[in-house]
């Protein structure tokens, strides 16, 4: 299968989906999965919008193979970023912030497969902004890993409001590092 086309018919899409046909064309009617139609009346999917699929619906996904793993460092403590680097190797392209709105801008425009979120770091309300990228189509496929404090009422509705991890800072660092080494599994 070339993984290098931009445009794909619903056969290679069944194919790289895993899927039969059928279903390839109910996700389309059902609006689940964007397509155009060609002259003939045939159904073609742009590669972006198929590897959007496959992420948002946590799909394997070939796509997302061919380019670097995005991780975004959401800390006070922008140190960090470096010793998460270290941990996990240049593989991975990374980005840090200390600052709530660079944090946000960095989430919609480069779209990290995983965020590792400080809830205590100011002006960043961590359990909206999991809310909202929970609820937000490109976005759903974003791990976000949230350290916080040992409230265990907090944790629960961090993970409710859509964080994948959550680690209470008294866990410790190596605990954070666990939690990303499974969110980029």
């Amino acid at each position: 299968m070339n993984l290098e086309k931009d445009v794909y018919t619903t056969f290679e899409a069944a194919k790289i989906c895993n899927a039969n046909i059928t279903s390839i064309k109910n996700w389309i009617e059902q609006g689940e999965l964007r397509a155009f139609r060609t002259p003939g009346g045939h159904f073609r999917i742009e590669r972006q919008v198929l590897d959007d699929f496959l992420s948002r619906h946590r799909m394997p996904n070939p796509f997302a193979q061919q380019r670097q793993r995005r991780v975004l460092v959401v800390h006070p403590d922008t140190g960090l970023e470096g010793r998460v680097r270290a941990k996990f190797g240049d593989e991975i392209d990374y980005d840090v912030s200390a600052d709530a709105v660079d944090a946000l801008l960095k989430i919609g425009q480069w779209q990290p497969d995983v965020a590792l979120l400080d809830s205590e770091l100011e002006g960043l309300d961590v359990h909206a902004l999991c809310k909202r990228v929970s609820e937000h189509e490109e976005l759903q496929g974003m791990m976000m890993v949230v350290i916080c404090g040992d409230d265990a009422v907090e944790a629960m509705n961090l993970r409710g409001a859509g964080a994948r991890w959550v680690v209470a800072r008294s866990e410790g660092e190596e605990a954070v590092m666990e939690a990303l080494r499974r969110a980029l599994l």
